[in-house]
């Protein structure tokens, strides 16, 4: 028997191990195949204990270690007697059946505490993930290298413990590994580059720097094998962001190294190598060389090919002529996406250009190739519909992809994607739900869609090569466009072509399209492709083909005849694709039978003589839409009727719709306009136009009344078929074009537009709609009033997740005035509270204040008996108070804890007594926070829990996102640093979905957090980036100044920690300067530092000023968590004449009478340690 093997049998043992630890993200410890669960573990404590004997293994931890990690505050007794209780709590987890007193096997007490034992009966990722490593180090052979490698990796699958982020007694062991980790990506990139396997060496690379953007070696080994498989141009891409990356992270230029690689790839010396498909040499699979447990067995599903083309006129299908250059070009950026580098081009043209035609021509190409072709195009009417093109595409490939195919995508992309492709619903089981979807909604959703929409399509393209177009991008929603973008940055790894075309004419009517367009031509310059006219040798090329047919309607050939044809067509065309298609079509018409079938030298022979209006001369003075419409009059009447109502529905539609739209059978009318190639039929049963100049060109020529009638009767049609949920916009724009008389119900519909944007991704395209319908609605003085009440509310949501103060502040006071003039004293205060609470969050704390003045005075100079909910009066007692002017006088005194009243029961069930829910959860998310600030952590804990339900229900991720923050500092309070963690970070990621701006500015108050938590752990730099990325938010200096002035003491802070007096005392001095926009525990915070560097200085009455502005600043307004650490600080400090046990107990009464063990600790070691000193 071999070495190896007999290692690996010793390793593995004859059984299978009872218990299975795993370390690579959150603690998981799996007994007997059985979870252990929360409740197992009885105490926090033990759990944690774990973690630090797996981390010091096999080294025994000593006692007094272990307490001063877990226990810092208590007293020696009682600490190591709750240390015992811990130990043999963690011991019954691991040993549930071990006999009482008997001998741990796996936690064993040795000199100096305790040490975690790893014995057969156990598994642990961590030490099978360095097992790997350490047999990869020592194999020569490749292939079986590789598999160690790519085995260990598939193990790592977040950092270890992760979960106890700002942990200090893990951080070193935590970075050995990931150590460890990222030079395993980087050694089995560079075994598949060995073995010209560059798609897999780059995607690996790739990996690595999104876990850690500042690793230079990363980017160097990313550039080298981008040069080596010919993507200079992706080479250069990637210095640039190594260069940006290392300037913004850490204020260095990248090393000597790296700039030397650049100028190799500039000067073109990095030779390129070939690429390979092919496997390594094969060598026996890893479950031959490694325990059977160690290996998960997969099985995958074959992608069936699928072919969803273009629509286009397909009247000539097999004339193609004039466009071998861009075929050339397509045709080879095809091949390397096929080679597994993928690759993406834009069409660019007029109108007509053919665009669409050779887009059409090279997608067959590709589904001969056996591709998967996925189509999609814009639409006018969905410009203000977020991923319209994207889900109608993705609805039809699924439409036809086999369930068992479905199923096997990721679950979490799926999960997305059902959002906006309700069919998915239908088809699947349930879906797996991410953490903390509970609290995403609205524009929150929008990066997780984003990012489903491309996993799906990676994952697709991995499966089988992919080949998608996205056509009209002139009509592109900017959602579209970000997630194309997305994409983009994606691509290169994949066997995947993404194809793009647009009007290049109508470029500057879409701002999304121009960003987007300048911002990949910086990726990529030679990425767009122009798409010309034909030439005059294109013209005669193609009236050639098409009087050659064989289908039986070809007159006889004379070659003059067809070439004055064709010079006749191209003198009047330009050129310009779609016009010598309409003049074929045309032509064909005129030599039908129908027509008296003249022969072609008559109809050239009256074109040289100038006669009749109806014959090919007139083209010579014919723009297109006179040619369009010249066809349009040979139509029977029927045909001509359905033809307009078609233009009228101005997009793609089902049959159902133009028969419930139509007032007679469109039966015949439909068949001649498919016939002639007005309209054509799509895969999907779907009828569009041949092109879309077609419809605008027949819309264009309806008299006014006969579009309004059209307009009433599709709108109609709509709602017969039930569309008032799917397609409320499609709806209101058809009322608004019915004339005057449907204004209400366009009014209606767009609010039920803007509602649905609200609950899906649009902000920006809802506060369109809701404008739409307020300007309606002004014009109709009959409306009901409560419309304009439902569109201002959802108005002022939307403002709500854009984050912008002005916007919120300009709807709400148009929607107080409202409630005024109709006498609505409920919504008035209701959105008195709820503009009060908004401008706060959103850093307007001076504008919130003078709002809540004029909320006091609305209600006690109410004339009238109405109740008003106890919460709104106990929570606008709360904030006076807290936000009470600060005293700037120092009378000398020593102020002592001021009590909060305690609070009012049922406070949700109070408010939603009163308020609609949507208007409930703003005050009573304020309601929990001012609890929390004062102390009452229990009661502030089950308020801010309702507050995500609530905000959940009714749509209102800022707040839940809000709310997650605040629960965060709950745990903080109670000593649950874990669950704090994790709460903080369910915040960010929130609002990490929303792009630009908006995103950074939701997550102001998350990064605060995490910055003074890692000032606490003493992380500096950590600390510093997070304060510094919220003071140079690049928004307006008047906007979120309560957040500015927080980082601005955070920075502070720091400076302070590093020694740096004047700078500290500068920042500091300026932010605490500002007495309106602050928040407390910042406020104090600063005070706080202030008077440790006049300590450090021995200015002892000038520390004693701030200490006491501090503590009466805390103390009148009941702030308990910033009370106490003012205590701590003049326990360490003791100034001469604070009577600083007196203060101790005062908070002790109170943190006493409301059961705040955390507080209690704290207090109570607080006097013990001031009374020993």
């Amino acid at each position: 028997m071999s070495q190896t093997k007999l290692i690996d049998e010793q390793r593995s043992g004859a059984n299978q191990p009872r218990i299975r630890i795993y370390t690579f993200g959150a603690l998981q410890v799996v007994r007997d195949g059985m979870a252990v669960t929360e409740g197992d573990w009885h105490t926090r404590q033990a759990r944690q204990l774990l973690k630090i004997l797996i981390t010091e293994r096999p080294r025994a931890v000593s006692t007094d270690a272990l307490i001063e990690i877990l226990w810092p505050t208590s007293t020696p007794h009682a600490a190591a007697t709750t240390l015992r209780s811990a130990i043999n709590a963690l011991r019954n987890v691991l040993e549930p059946d071990r006999p009482n007193r008997a001998p741990s096997r796996y936690i064993v007490t040795k000199t100096p505490g305790y040490a975690f034992h790893l014995t057969p009966e156990i598994w642990l990722d961590v030490e099978e993930f360095e097992h790997l490593l350490n047999r990869a180090q020592q194999t020569a052979d490749p292939a079986l290298r590789l598999q160690l490698l790519d085995r260990a990796i598939e193990l790592y699958k977040d950092d270890y413990l992760i979960t106890d982020l700002y942990a200090d007694w893990l951080q070193v062991e935590r970075e050995r590994l990931r150590e460890r980790y990222f030079n395993a990506l980087l050694q089995a990139a560079e075994i598949h580059a060995e073995a010209g396997r560059y798609s897999e060496a780059i995607s690996l690379c790739r990996r690595l720097l999104a876990q850690d953007e500042v690793r230079e070696n990363a980017y160097q080994a990313l550039m080298r094998f981008q040069a080596e498989s010919g993507d200079s141009a992706g080479a250069l891409i990637t210095y640039e962001r190594c260069r940006t990356v290392l300037s913004e992270e850490l204020g260095a230029d990248p090393s000597p190294l790296t700039q030397h690689l650049h100028q190799q790839i500039l000067k073109g010396e990095i030779e390129t190598r070939p690429l390979f498909s092919t496997s390594l040499v094969m060598r026996p699979p890893l479950e031959a060389i490694l325990p059977a447990s160690s290996v998960d067995e997969q099985s995958s599903l074959e992608l069936p090919p699928c072919t969803l083309l273009t629509a286009f006129d397909a009247g000539f299908p097999s004339a193609f002529v004039g466009r071998e250059r861009e075929m050339a070009i397509l045709q080879e950026r095809l091949e390397r996406a096929l080679t597994g580098r993928g690759e993406w081009m834009m069409l660019y043209g007029e109108a007509g250009a053919g665009k669409t035609r050779l887009a059409h021509q090279l997608l067959s190409e590709a589904a001969n190739r056996s591709m998967t072709v996925i189509s999609a195009a814009c639409q006018l009417l969905e410009r203000d519909l977020p991923f319209g093109p994207l889900a109608d595409a993705f609805a039809r490939y699924f439409y036809a992809l086999p369930d068992a195919n479905v199923r096997a995508l990721p679950a979490g992309a799926l999960n997305a994607l059902a959002q906006i492709i309700p069919s998915l619903q239908d088809r699947l089981p349930p879906l797996p739900t991410a953490a903390g979807d509970s609290s995403l909604g609205g524009e929150e959703n929008r990066q997780r869609l984003i990012d489903g929409i491309v996993t799906t399509v990676m994952a697709l393209a991995s499966l089988r090569p992919m080949a998608l177009f996205i056509d009209d991008l002139q009509w592109a929603d900017p959602d579209t466009l970000t997630t194309l973008n997305r994409l983009i940055q994606r691509i290169s790894d994949l066997p995947l072509f993404l194809l793009m075309a647009y009007r290049g004419e109508e470029l500057s009517e879409n701002e999304a399209l121009a960003a987007f367009v300048h911002a990949v031509h910086r990726l990529q310059r030679d990425a767009q492709v122009p798409v010309p006219r034909f030439t005059r040798q294109h013209v005669q090329t193609l009236v050639q083909l098409h009087l050659s047919r064989a289908d039986g309607r070809s007159p006889e050939l004379d070659p003059t005849e067809t070439v004055r044809l064709g010079e006749l067509i191209y003198e009047t065309t330009q050129g310009n694709a779609l016009f010598v298609a309409e003049a074929l079509h045309d032509l064909d018409e005129r030599l039908s039978p129908g027509s008296g079938h003249r022969p072609l030298h008559t109809l050239l022979n009256e074109a040289d003589e100038g006669h009749s209006p109806a014959s090919p001369p007139q083209l010579r003075s014919q723009r297109i839409q006179e040619l369009i419409m010249e066809r349009v009059e040979r139509l029977p009447t029927e045909a001509r009727a359905v033809l307009n109502l078609c233009a009228v529905i101005g997009r793609d539609f089902s049959l159902d719709l133009l028969e419930s739209a139509a007032t007679f059978d469109p039966l015949s009318g439909l068949e001649t306009l498919l016939e002639r190639k007005f309209l054509i039929e799509r895969p999907d049963e779907r009828i569009d136009f041949a092109h879309h100049l077609v419809r605008q060109t027949v819309y264009d020529q309806l008299s006014l009344l006969q579009r309004r009638r059209l307009h009433l009767a599709v709108a109609e049609a709509l709602v017969d078929l039930g569309q008032e949920t799917n397609n409320p916009g499609e709806i209101a724009f058809h009322y608004s074009c019915a004339g005057s008389s449907h204004r209400l119900q366009a009014a209606h519909y767009s609010i039920k537009a803007g509602e649905k944007l609200l609950q899906t991704y649009g902000f920006r395209q809802a506060i369109e709609a809701f404008d739409r319908s307020l300007k309606l609605l002004e014009s109709l003085p009959e409306a009901s009033p409560e419309l304009t009440r439902q569109a201002l509310q959802g108005r002022g949501m939307a403002f709500e997740g854009l984050f912008d103060p002005q916007g919120v502040t300009e709807t709400y006071r148009r929607l107080q005035n409202w409630a005024r003039r109709h006498g609505d004293r409920t919504l008035m205060l209701a959105t008195y509270s709820r503009l009060t609470t908004m401008l706060g969050l959103l850093g307007q704390q001076a504008e919130s204040n003078q709002v809540l003045d004029e909320f006091l005075d609305a209600i006690l100079s109410a004339d009238t008996d109405a109740p008003i909910p106890r919460v709104l009066l106990d929570l606008l007692e709360r904030r006076s108070r807290i936000y009470a002017p600060v005293e700037q006088e120092d009378d000398g005194a020593w102020t002592r804890y001021r009590p909060a009243p305690p609070p009012i029961a049922h406070p949700e069930q109070d408010l939603l007594h009163f308020l609609e829910p949507v208007h409930a959860v703003v005050p009573l998310f304020e309601y929990g926070w001012v609890l929390l600030v004062q102390g009452q952590v229990g009661e502030a804990t089950r308020v801010l829990e309702a507050v995500v339900d609530l905000a959940t229900e009714t749509n209102q991720p800022s707040i839940a996102s809000a709310a997650y923050h605040q629960l965060a500092l709950t745990a903080r309070i109670v000593g649950d640093i874990e669950q704090s963690q994790a709460l903080n970070e369910e915040s960010i990621a929130i609002n990490r979905a929303v792009a630009g701006v908006a995103g950074e500015l939701g997550s102001m108050w998350p990064r605060i957090s995490s910055g003074f938590l890692a000032l606490q752990a003493g992380r500096l730099d950590e600390a510093e980036r997070r304060f510094r990325r919220v003071a140079e938010m690049p928004v307006d200096a008047a906007l979120f100044r309560v957040y500015r002035n927080s980082a601005e003491i955070g920075l502070g802070l720091v400076a302070l920690m590093r020694g740096q007096y004047d700078l500290a005392q500068r920042l500091l001095m300026a932010a605490q300067a500002d007495q309106t926009n602050f928040y407390p525990y910042t406020y104090v915070q600063a005070l706080i530092g202030l008077a440790r560097i006049e300590h450090f200085r021995g200015a002892t009455e000038a520390r004693d000023r701030w200490l006491r502005k501090a503590l009466r600043f805390a103390g009148d307004r009941s702030l308990l968590e910033e009370y106490i650490l003012v205590l701590v600080e003049l326990a360490q400090m003791n100034p001469t004449g604070a009577p600083v046990n007196e203060l101790i107990e005062s908070a002790l009464d109170y943190a006493q009478s409301i059961r705040l063990e955390s507080a209690l600790d704290t207090l109570q070691t607080l006097r013990h340690q001031h009374a020993a000193g």
